[in-house]
């Protein structure tokens, strides 16, 4: 990790502040492109949309998937608020997105740290 990821996860960190102002937990996640601009951001929408599967990072793997193909995707980084569960993580695997970078682990979201 270095100081060009800390900056990414202090974005992911503003887009998951982002959405428990809307209402939803604080989870949030971008999208990084091969030149470092971020490309995509998504936060939780769990809540708001009454969607389960509305993960911040299941959210930015479908705009993604939308948006490139697998070959950009490949060379992508997710930087995600929070280590990603099961399904967000078999759902940026699936995509293709070549990197996953997170700041609070799992057991620290258990913790309450």
């Amino acid at each position: 990790m270095n100081d060009i990821d800390l900056g990414h996860l202090r974005s992911a960190i503003a887009v998951a502040w982002r959405a428990r102002e809307r209402g939803n937990h604080p989870f949030g996640a971008v999208l990084v492109d091969a030149a470092g601009c971020v490309a995509l951001e998504a936060e939780n929408t769990v809540v708001t949309e009454r969607d389960p599967t509305g993960h911040a990072e299941a959210n930015l793997v479908r705009l993604a998937t939308r948006a490139f193909s697998k070959e950009p995707l490949a060379q992508c980084t997710m930087y995600a608020s929070a280590e990603l569960f099961a399904m967000c993580a078999g759902a940026s695997h699936c995509a293709g997105i070549g990197r996953v970078v997170y700041a609070l682990s799992e057991p620290d979201q258990r913790s309450g740290s």
